[in-house]
């Protein structure tokens, strides 16, 4: 063994978590190794172990992290949808400030902090009118909405650099849409590609995601009117 490489040199778990989460933003989650990190940090890989049993406890601690940055204080606004959409603005915030966020927080992972955001999202939905079932329901289907286009932009954005498109050859692959048999699309071939990060596309996510929950609250209002109707 190297004599500059020591076997702890003072770490700590936190220090290990945000050194792979530096490697994760740079080069994505396949990039985390202990024997990469070991080295990044300066010292045995047998250290690392001292923190974490393996690669899938430490995905799972820098997922932890990550969760743990939402902001899940009550918002000054009393209706449930501001609730939901200030979730879901922190939830953004952190995904904007960590690339490798969405695919961290996609997997399934042990985590105290998502205890935490699931219990104040299902206690958002209970105020929004639904039962235990269907909020747990409409809690998976809402993390994968607002997960699914940040993972499209990380997914797009390691296909460009890793095979980058030709200027010329996207040009002509827009101008061979005709605009007689594609009217629309033709007019926006060259956007339709465009994953990039952008505060409209957010915004869009907030907005469909509680525009969805709202109607089906006003639906499922509706349906428990319908049915106290129907017994009277």
């Amino acid at each position: 063994m190297p004599s500059h490489v020591k076997t702890h040199r003072g770490l700590t778990t936190e220090g290990v978590v945000d050194a792979a989460l530096q490697i994760a933003d740079v080069g994505g989650i396949e990039a985390v190794s202990i024997r990469r990190l070991a080295a990044g940090l300066d010292v045995t890989p047998m250290a690392i172990y001292r923190h974490v049993r393996d690669k899938g406890h430490l995905l799972d601690l820098m997922a932890d992290r990550l969760i743990g940055q939402l902001d899940l204080r009550p918002v000054d606004a009393s209706t449930w949808q501001d609730a939901l959409r200030s979730v879901a603005t922190s939830l953004l915030a952190v995904v904007e400030a960590h690339p490798s966020a969405p695919l961290l927080l996609a997997r399934p992972f042990e985590s105290p902090a998502a205890l935490r955001v699931s219990e104040a999202m299902l206690a958002i939905l209970d105020r929004a009118g639904f039962g235990p079932a269907e909020s747990v329901r409409l809690l998976q289907v809402l993390t994968g909405m607002i997960l699914g286009p940040a993972i499209h932009r990380v997914a797009y954005g390691q296909a460009w650099r890793e095979q980058p498109m030709d200027p010329a050859h996207e040009q002509g692959g827009s101008s061979a849409l005709a605009a007689s048999e594609f009217p629309y699309l033709s007019r926006v071939t060259d956007q339709l590609m465009d994953w990039s990060a952008g505060p409209e596309i957010d915004r869009l996510t907030i907005e469909l995601w509680v525009a969805g929950v709202e109607a089906l609250a006003i639906q499922q209002k509706r349906g428990v009117q319908a049915r106290k109707v129907a017994r009277g």
